[in-house]
């Protein structure tokens, strides 16, 4: 039997879902609420990202404008798109977002009291290890304190005398092979090769004369010899002017010697790292006159071998009596902490005693360092195992 048979009258508010007909103005009014919502979301996501990327915000206020930008897009949302107002139809939904946002409150409090209770209660994870540590069998092993160093090292000196004009290399810098580390003042190198050039002008001038000579004086005596006569001037004349175009020669051939010599002074005012490596130290500094003197310190000092690296280290005769070519070594560096590099001894010697008379022993260590983490300079605590 229909309902229209059973005589019950529906509700105006009974329809069917997708029976309901919306006039055209609301549908465009509901179109353009969601595109001014997209919108303005858009826009505060926008605006987050460049607050939280940028300089111009005073970086205390950076949070707090992180949360305004927040609260105005959960707005956002609510209004343009949950369409949740302060209207009568929205008062349950009201209701229900407020509840919803007092369980998350409520879950999220719980969990931090949990953990909170949980990070009071546990012990602190540095004492778990030291206690798991207690636990294992000890090692017998030798501590120590050492320098990380290169495996080998390559002075850069100076090749010419001068004022230090440019630097630019300093302490820790990687360079490449060929790669300018400083610049002496060119100009007195510039003007002695300039006057070797014009030096060896002139010779190669009176040369050219001098074979012009010659070639005259062979003439004539050809000729007078073609004539029948001796011509005893003439040959004497020839004999000269061969003594003259030989000292000449001579004299050019110096000349461009000197000319290549200055031009090597010159180019080696550039004070160049002749390896690929680290600057370990660096002795030189603007305006600073440099002589060439073998006792004088190089200017700049290129470690060579990082890897394999040496670890330098000094420990006591009877310690070193413990320890054999070969003993496995544990060590951190202060720079990278929570890392362990192992490595083995490669040298035990007696060092020089200090002033309270203690013997001692150097120690060397090969480590190897493929990705270059370790530097020379490295502070290392060290650990090398006995058995």
């Amino acid at each position: 039997m229909s309902l229209a048979e059973s005589g019950t009258e529906l509700h105006r508010t009974d329809i069917a879902p997708g029976e309901q007909r919306l006039p055209r103005a609301e549908i465009a009014k509901a179109i353009k609420s969601y595109l001014i919502g997209l919108g303005l979301a858009v826009l505060l996501t926008i605006m987050s990202f460049f607050v939280s990327g940028t300089n111009l915000v005073w970086e205390p206020s950076i949070p707090v404008a992180l949360v305004v930008l927040a609260i105005a897009q959960m707005g956002v949302h609510l209004v343009f798109f949950f369409h949740i107002t302060t209207g009568p139809d929205s008062v349950n939904n009201v209701l229900a977002l407020a509840f919803g946002v007092l369980i998350v409150f409520l879950v999220l409090l719980g969990s931090l009291w949990i953990m909170a209770n949980l990070h009071h209660n546990l012990a602190p994870m540095e004492e778990s290890m030291k206690t798991e540590v207690a636990r294992a069998p000890e090692v017998p092993a030798v501590s120590a304190m050492g320098v990380v160093s290169p495996a080998a090292t390559t002075p850069v000196r100076a090749r010419v005398s001068g004022v230090i004009q440019a630097l630019n290399c300093d302490v820790s810098m990687q360079v490449k092979a060929g790669e300018r580390c400083a610049k002496i003042d060119p100009g007195p190198y510039q003007l002695a090769l300039e006057q070797s050039r014009a030096e060896l002008n002139g010779a190669e001038a009176r040369l050219e004369k001098d074979e012009a000579d010659l070639a005259k004086a062979k003439a004539a005596v050809e000729s007078r010899a073609r004539a029948g006569k001796r011509g005893a001037g003439l040959r004497k004349s020839l004999e000269l002017a061969q003594e003259q175009t030989k000292r000449d020669m001579a004299l050019a051939i110096q000349r461009k010697e000197a000319v290549h010599a200055a031009e090597t002074r010159l180019s080696d005012t550039a004070i160049v790292s002749p390896v690929a490596g680290i600057v370990l130290s660096r002795n030189a500094e603007l305006g600073q006159t440099v002589t060439i003197n073998p006792e004088t310190p190089p200017l700049f000092v290129v470690a060579t071998g990082l890897s394999p690296i040496h670890i330098d280290a000094k420990i006591s005769a009877k310690e070193g009596g413990e320890i054999k070519l070969g003993s496995t070594v544990t060590f951190t560096v202060e720079a990278i902490p929570n890392r362990m590099f192992s490595g083995t001894v490669t040298q035990i010697r007696p060092s020089e005693q200090d002033n309270e008379g203690a013997a001692t022993a150097d120690i060397v260590i090969a480590a190897p360092n493929p990705d270059l983490l370790l530097k020379p300079g490295m502070k290392a605590a060290i650990r090398i195992m006995t058995k």
